[in-house]
């Protein structure tokens, strides 16, 4: 009676042994986070002019000298450099309904024009309000803090966080009675950052601001999160 023998391909031997190995390992999956605040040295500020006229022309005149007002107001303060946009500007037909004709009666033409700039000196937030609002500001932003020193404080935080995540692997390993073999993978996870929005008020409120003095800005947090991967026997 013949006996059978059974071949398997060469390659198809070295990929179990190899695979041997690994199969052994445990794959460990942690978030990473990283924290860092900065005091902030400079604040964005955002100022409004709006009126109405019959005469676009004259609507648009008008804005523009409560403009240069604006402009000339805030010389005296120290702008981060390219920072001042004085280019928005809107002009639309504004209606007001009649209830004796049963009809939409013409008002004139509104024209809006915005000016946005940052400034650097924090200190002097509520002289900044007070001056707009003295020029013709009809509605001026809250400010918007930021830092100079913003994209180190996201690089750093990115660092904390990549030490947070080697951290809770090595923790994972140690808890299973296993040691840490390597890191396969590191991916930084995009946070969720939405945009400041700048709360308006009116001109009036914004002397009253400036005129006590509350201006007491907070320190700004970057976060930053990373997601590791490793094996661990």
């Amino acid at each position: 009676m013949k006996k059978l023998r059974f071949f398997l391909p060469i390659q198809l031997v070295l990929g179990l042994l190899i695979s041997i190995p690994s199969m052994a390992a445990t794959q460990l999956d942690v978030i990473g986070r990283g924290m860092v605040s900065v005091g902030p040295d400079e604040a964005t500020i955002t100022a409004q002019v709006s009126l109405v006229e019959r005469d676009a022309g004259k609507a648009q005149a008008r804005a523009s000298q409560e403009v240069d007002a604006m402009l000339s107001a805030i010389k005296s303060f120290s702008l981060k450099p390219d920072s001042l946009n004085a280019s928005e500007l809107s002009l639309l037909p504004e209606y007001r309904w009649d209830r004796a004709t049963d009809q939409q009666q013409f008002m004139g033409f509104r024209v809006t024009r915005t000016i946005s700039f940052t400034i650097t000196e924090i200190d002097r937030l509520g002289a900044v309000l007070s001056a707009l609002a003295n020029a013709g500001a009809t509605l001026i932003s809250s400010p918007v803090m930021g830092s100079s020193h913003a994209q180190d404080a996201k690089d750093e935080a990115l660092v904390k966080a990549v030490e947070d995540a080697r951290k809770k692997l090595t923790l994972l390993a140690e808890a299973a009675d296993m040691s840490l073999s390597s890191i396969t993978q590191i991916s930084e996870i995009a946070p969720y950052s939405p945009r400041p929005q700048p709360t308006m008020m009116r001109a009036e409120m914004a002397l009253d601001s400036a005129a006590s003095n509350t201006f007491v800005p907070g320190n700004l947090t970057f976060v930053s999160e990373v997601r590791a991967q490793a094996l661990a026997e």
